[in-house]
């Protein structure tokens, strides 16, 4: 190799060289110099750490002149206003006060939270509910976000705070041991709408045992006479002149006399404030809590019902109409009842009223000198005692069958055995009778609340349009009025209503509490309120919103 010729191997750079160029040729075309020299990338990445550093400074500089906007990117709402330049009052040194970052927990925030409970320990002592997964309960700052301007509403959170577990339920609460059943899949809630929200449960079935039809009550003359003219008479049209006079300004309508048809409408038993200082009911801790109006108040006998419905308890005759002014001037007192009686008090007030039939019935019983006492035994030999007892015994079994009878039109009845002690008359026993026969009335069990699990105010929607010739209540309680086919039918087909709910359900609210638009034909239709907390509450303070929150402590 080493004797070859020197011309080969020029030969063979030559041919090398001739197809690209020489290494020397192209180190020539580079710039030696360019270590010299900053490139556009460079200066412009000095330049970043320039503005970078001069960010920093004017950071720090703002920090130190004006600390509380430099932190809060707003002012705080106006029930922490007091509180805006006291930043300790709800925040701990380097500890968060949201979840949601990358490196929160659920013992990243105990702090921050015991500033919350310092002022509302009453609401977040309640627990949402006993299953909840105590791991997945936010801090206080996850929902309720301060910092949002003087008129925000710390309270009305975002739906995502609910849906975060609630559209999938089952999979966000603890096994409640044997027994508990996961939560269907229907309980599933995403939004308020229809398929996202399940129906309202409380609204299923009514719980309540009265016998009660509305759409009898709406009829002109509280009859279906007046709704078949053609047919037979069906019932005695009811007139104002057949109310007591102190009952008729309540139920007449100016222009109406005397001899016109009674006509109610939902306001003459549903109201919805106490009309007067005499007017004291007892109502419910539901009720109570709720704003006022938002629930009528609960229906009373003797206030809605007795106008029409006497309660006789003999075996005569009814009174008539207007019986109670007649006693009122001095008559003869109305043979009712009192509504309402316990079996015990039931079975004093007819023994009283059977000893005074029977003292009217012979007077000269009274001038009987008290040698005996005044009711003993039917085995007694003495004539006049057996037939005063033998005339009570007698007024009391036919009072308490046709008493009976009349609480049977609109209750339950229930046998029942009282004590001996409940009675005004000596042991029945004594003369080979007991105590029983007797009789209780079941509670009527209607509710007062029917939505238990939302909040709900009839105040703001008696004013929804309608049409003319609508009742303002018709539009979510239709089935409460008379249709025309059930009219048409009359008493043969009417049917007592008292199973039936009267209330519409999710999708009569989802007309209106939902995203504003048009429906099919145009129409605009949503665009009220429709996020959960404007029905649902939440810390274990049921559908009517929190407790006032005490003064903040003095430190």
């Amino acid at each position: 190799m080493a004797d070859e010729p020197e011309s080969h191997h020029r030969g063979s750079g030559s041919e090398r060289s001739a197809g690209r160029a020489t290494s020397r040729g192209q180190v020539s075309r580079i710039d030696r110099g360019y270590y010299g020299r900053r490139s556009p990338l460079q200066r412009a990445r000095g330049w970043l750490v320039l503005a970078g550093l001069a960010a920093g400074v004017a950071w720090v500089a703002w920090g130190a002149i004006d600390q509380p906007r430099h932190h809060a990117p707003g002012p705080v709402a106006a029930v922490h206003a007091r509180w805006e330049r006291e930043c300790s009052a709800c925040h701990e040194p380097f500890e968060l006060i949201k979840d949601g970052k990358f490196y929160s927990s659920p013992t990243s925030h105990p702090g921050a939270d015991a500033r919350c409970e310092e002022c509302h320990a009453d609401v977040a002592a309640r627990p949402h509910h006993p299953l909840q997964n105590i791991d997945e309960v936010g801090s206080c700052g996850s929902c309720h976000q301060d910092h949002r301007g003087r008129d925000a509403d710390i309270v009305r959170v975002a739906d995502r705070t609910c849906t975060h577990c609630h559209a999938d339920i089952g999979a966000h609460r603890i096994s409640g041991g044997e027994g508990v059943e996961p939560v269907p899949a229907t309980q599933a809630v995403s939004a308020f709408a229809v398929g996202r929200h399940p129906p309202f449960r409380s609204l299923d079935k009514d719980p309540g045992r009265l016998k009660f039809s509305h759409g009898r009550h709406m009829l002109p003359g509280l009859s279906f006479a007046s709704a078949n003219a053609e047919g037979p008479p069906r019932g005695t049209q009811w007139t104002y002149a057949m109310l007591p006079a102190a009952d008729r300004s309540r139920y007449q309508a100016a222009g109406d006399s005397d001899d016109t048809p009674v006509q109610l409408d939902c306001t003459s038993c549903h109201e919805f404030g106490a009309t007067g200082s005499d007017d004291l009911r007892a109502v419910s801790g539901l009720l109570t809590g709720a704003a006022p109006g938002a629930y009528a108040l609960p229906i009373e006998f003797d206030r809605h019902c007795a106008a029409c419905h006497q309660l006789p308890y003999t075996g005569l005759p009814a009174d008539p109409p207007g019986a109670t002014d007649a006693a009122a001037a001095g008559g003869a007192p109305a043979a009712v009842l009192p509504h309402g009686l316990s079996a015990g008090a039931l079975r004093r007030f007819l023994e009283s009223a059977a000893l005074g039939d029977a003292l009217r019935a012979d007077p000269a019983l009274l001038d009987q000198p008290p040698a005996v006492p005044p009711l003993p035994s039917i085995r007694d030999a003495d004539p006049s005692t057996t037939a005063i007892r033998g005339l009570v015994d007698e007024r009391l079994a036919r009072g308490r069958t046709f008493a009976r009878a009349t609480c049977e039109k609109c209750h339950a009845t229930a046998d029942v055995t009282l004590p001996a002690a409940t009675s005004l008359l000596p042991a029945m026993a004594e003369h080979g009778a007991d105590d029983t026969g007797w009789f209780a009335v079941e509670p009527a069990l209607v509710p007062a609340v029917w939505l238990t699990k939302a909040r709900f105010n009839h105040q703001p929607h008696r004013n929804l349009p309608r049409p003319a010739d609508r009742h303002e209540c018709s539009e979510c309680h239709a089935a409460a009025f008379p249709d025309d086919a059930t009219r048409a039918a009359g008493i043969a087909g009417q049917v007592l209503d008292n199973s039936k709910v009267m209330i519409a359900g999710l999708e009569s609210c989802t007309t209106c509490h939902a995203p504003a638009g048009r429906d099919s034909e145009g129409r605009s239709v949503g665009g009220v309120r429709h996020d959960c907390v404007e029905c649902h509450g939440y810390h274990g303070l049921g559908p009517h919103g929190a407790a006032a929150a005490p003064a903040h402590p003095e430190r």
